[in-house]
């Protein structure tokens, strides 16, 4: 086999230069039919189209957009976000009559003088908008995909700008007529549109929703109303029928997000029939009761994270994992990702914040009746949550971890009622408070308009016997070892 590197015969190097030739003629050919191109059509006269938009040369020009510091500026020429409810596309350069109008994004910027900046502003402009918003926008709230909404006149002075971070509502500086700018602040009406929705289990409860038309996520509406009466995952049957009275918001038309959730009704072979209505005895205090005006809830959380399964019950005379000793287990461990949000399981005053040895960072919440909750191994504890601090039910006071003497993340969570620790998930799906008697003339004539409107749903055909519908896996695994020892 010859080398790679033997040289060419004589009859080899002659057919190699004549294809050299051959190439570099093609490729001066193909140079002068492009040139001759170009040459014609700037020779051509004007289409229609180009003709009605192109100026007269005294007219004076529109000022060019150019890409903004963070690569994302565009223009546009609508004048609103398409149904409210997302922001306005991007698209190429329009004139509209005397005025032009850019929209770009703050992108990348590090302050909003420099957002301005990168959307073409001149210093003195950029200075006169900040000056007219400073009082109606918090300029540290700006995300990269806000939207920066320029108008100008034939001149080039700014006449109109725009700041849209949110489908509900934005901040506009208009030129009065004294020659100032002056900054608002603009609410998008939302549209609240009553649902009546009802249907029938088949394969989940999160695709019965779906089919019906509410979505997925209306699932945890459902988990954390009747928690504590039904596990979806393991009592869910095929046949089963739900009912939902809730609002849905819309801009436009188009669809925001869903509101308020009236009413719920689920109806089960293992579950019986569940019904829970929200109401505000007082304005921003509501909350989910039963007919009878009972809560829902024993005045805790069902439970204070979203949780994968749980891992170990309370037991007095369980086998620690690690130490091999009987250790009391004085709590319930939920298993969850890294970094997943704790909640306080009820309002109350932290009497302790930090490090704590086996248990890891700790967080533990004196409330009413003699109760104090412990939080245990947590990855951090929220920046503010320190002893002495008030919080209320839901307020995120720290994050999963695996810190202290733990095999894996999870939330050690652990109950004291006077002194002594008691099983959390006893405690916490005990009977709800009743309503303030003198609020329970009122919640029973709104309840029984809802039941009524209820009963009015119409749900599709149910079959009545089939396999259990599948759900979210809640089920015990004793893998996680007990803090709290």
């Amino acid at each position: 086999m010859p080398s790679v590197d033997m040289p060419l015969l004589r009859e080899q190097r002659r057919a190699v230069r004549i294809r050299v030739v051959a190439f570099a003629v093609l490729g001066l050919s193909l140079v002068a039919g492009a040139v001759a191109a170009a040459v014609f059509v700037a020779m051509a006269p004007p289409s229609d189209a180009e003709a009605t938009t192109r100026r007269p040369a005294s007219a004076p020009a529109p000022m060019a957009s150019a890409p903004d510091a963070a690569g994302d500026s565009a223009i546009a020429g609508s004048g609103e976000p398409d149904g409210g409810a997302a922001l306005i596309a991007e698209t190429e350069p329009r004139t509209l009559g005397a005025t032009s109008r850019t929209v770009s994004r703050f992108g990348s910027a590090r302050g909003f003088r420099q957002a301005l900046a990168g959307a073409h502003l001149a210093r003195d402009q950029a200075l006169e908008v900040e000056t007219a918003l400073e009082d109606t926008l918090d300029f540290r709230r700006c995300r990269p995909d806000d939207q920066l909404i320029i108008e100008r006149d034939a001149d080039g002075h700014v006449v109109l700008f725009e700041f849209r971070g949110s489908p509900t509502e934005y901040y506009r500086a208009t030129r009065t007529a004294s020659g100032t700018l002056r900054g608002e602040r603009v609410e998008v009406p939302v549209q609240r549109i009553r649902l009546a929705r009802g249907g029938t289990v088949r394969s989940s409860l999160g695709d019965a929703l779906s089919t019906v038309g509410l979505g997925r996520g209306t699932v945890g509406t459902f988990v954390g109303v009747f928690e504590g009466h039904v596990n979806f995952a393991t009592d869910a049957r095929r046949g089963d029928t739900f009912r939902v009275i809730m609002e849905e918001h819309r801009i436009s038309g188009r669809f925001l997000r869903h509101g308020t959730v009236h009413a719920l009704e689920y109806v089960g072979r293992r579950a019986g029939t569940l019904r829970a209505f929200w109401y505000e005895p007082r304005r921003g205090e509501g909350d989910y009761y039963d007919e009878t005006g009972r809560a829902i809830h024993g005045g805790w959380l069902r439970a204070p994270l979203r949780y994968d399964r749980l891992s170990s019950r309370f037991d007095p005379r369980r086998m620690h994992p690690i130490l091999h000793r009987i250790v009391p287990h004085n709590g319930t461990d939920y298993a969850a990702g890294t970094g997943t949000p704790v909640w306080a399981a009820a309002s109350g005053t932290v009497t302790f914040a930090g490090d704590r040895g086996a248990n890891g960072n700790l967080v533990s919440v004196r409330h009413d009746g003699g109760y104090e909750s412990h939080y245990a191994h947590l990855s951090r504890i929220e920046r503010g949550i320190a002893s002495g601090v008030e919080v209320n039910q839901r307020q995120v006071i720290g994050y999963v971890g695996s810190t202290g003497r733990s095999t894996g993340p999870h939330l050690h969570f652990a109950l004291e009622r006077g002194g002594r620790f008691v099983d959390p998930l006893q405690e916490m799906n005990g009977p709800g408070r009743m309503m303030p008697a003198a609020a329970l003339p009122r919640y029973r004539e709104h309840v029984r308009e809802l039941v009524r409107e209820l009963e009015g749903v119409r749900l599709g055909s149910a079959p009545t016997q089939g396999p259990p519908a599948t759900g979210p896996e809640l089920a015990e695994a004793d893998s996680e070892e007990s803090p709290m020892d």
